[in-house]
């Protein structure tokens, strides 16, 4: 039996003795890298019975591919870097974690929040690189209570994030076809339609699936919609905006600030990327998720997802996905 760990860049020699712990004991371990090569992808998987990775491509072509696979197990909630319908055509399920990091993403959503309203960052370069102290350098800062925070998607993540914001005085928004009035009035929230959310937000923050539906939701159109110039959190994909959209929306006014965990790319070239190096910008490594817990939680689970499904105990997978299902 082989399983194969295809991960990213920057997952490369990383410890794996959680996974090793509990993966099959009698199977075969092989790591791969996948540095964008299609082909050496395929060649690397080809006779794995399982495969293991965080957000490594398996698109079509590359599961048509593969000769004995029968699970993909992804280290994430989401799956979107799997085509789902492709695999179940060749006889692979796909598995990923249902929940881990909750507290984690609603954390750092609050800190990113916190971190544009107060203007944090640009106090920090007046502080630390220009070595001056004196408060009134900085202006527009705006008092948080009473602001009205838009949650694009109300799922755990949502809910977290908005019994947080609650906490500061925030008045919330919820935008989620799967959500109705009743959910979030008893929540503190209130629905609304998108176009409403994108027009009455002070700051909007995204926890919503990603899909064929929902690719580039915040375009140049949605920007357009946006009256009160607000701030822009995504910890969720970033695949949901239109990046050169939002640089025009930035340049133009129309959205004052920005905080990004996640881009269109996981491994953007930052060197050459039209967000980075903006005033206006916060960015963190996509790592919402991260603290050492959910770390743990997240390898083990991962692995156990493999060695349940392998063993013929499909029922103790935490989550395995169905072909019909969008991606999150």
């Amino acid at each position: 039996m082989t399983i194969v760990l295809a991960e990213m860049p920057e997952a490369a020699g990383r410890d794996l003795s959680i996974e090793r712990q509990h993966l099959p004991a009698a199977a075969r371990i092989e790591n791969f890298t996948y540095a964008g090569n299609q082909a050496a992808l395929v060649a690397a998987c080809r006779e794995a019975d399982a495969i293991l990775t965080d957000y490594v491509p398996f698109n079509r072509a590359v599961l048509e591919r593969l000769e004995h696979c029968r699970m993909i197990s992804v280290a994430a909630t989401g799956w979107d870097c799997v085509d789902v319908q492709a695999a179940a055509e060749r006889g692979i399920r796909v598995s990923c974690i249902g929940e881990y990091c909750t507290d984690e993403v609603a954390d750092h959503t609050l800190g990113l929040l916190l971190a544009l309203n107060r203007h944090l960052l640009a106090y920090h370069r007046q502080v630390q690189t220009d070595r001056n102290w004196r408060w009134n350098e900085v202006r527009g800062v705006r008092r948080l209570a009473g602001q009205t925070l838009g949650l694009v998607g109300f799922g755990r993540i949502g809910q977290a994030v908005c019994r947080r914001a609650l906490g500061f005085g925030l008045r919330v928004l919820v935008c989620d076809p799967l959500v109705d009035a009743l959910t979030a009035s008893r929540l503190g929230a209130h629905t609304s339609s998108l176009e409403e959310l994108l027009a009455e937000s002070d700051i909007i923050s995204l926890h919503c699936n990603i899909n064929a539906t929902n690719r580039g939701l915040l375009n140049r159109a949605a920007f357009a919609l946006m009256r009160r110039k607000p701030l822009l959190l995504n910890v969720a994909r970033g695949g949901l905006i239109v990046e050169p959209d939002l640089v025009e929306a930035l340049d133009h006014g129309l959205v004052a600030g920005a905080a990004l965990d996640v881009l269109a790319q996981d491994s953007p070239d930052l060197l050459h990327h039209p967000l980075a190096g903006r005033d206006d910008v916060l960015l963190t490594p996509h790592v919402a998720f991260y603290s050492e817990s959910a770390l743990a939680d997240l390898r083990r689970i991962s692995a156990q997802n493999i060695r349940a499904f392998l063993e013929g105990r499909p029922d103790q997978v935490f989550r395995l996905v169905s072909p019909t299902e969008g991606a999150t």
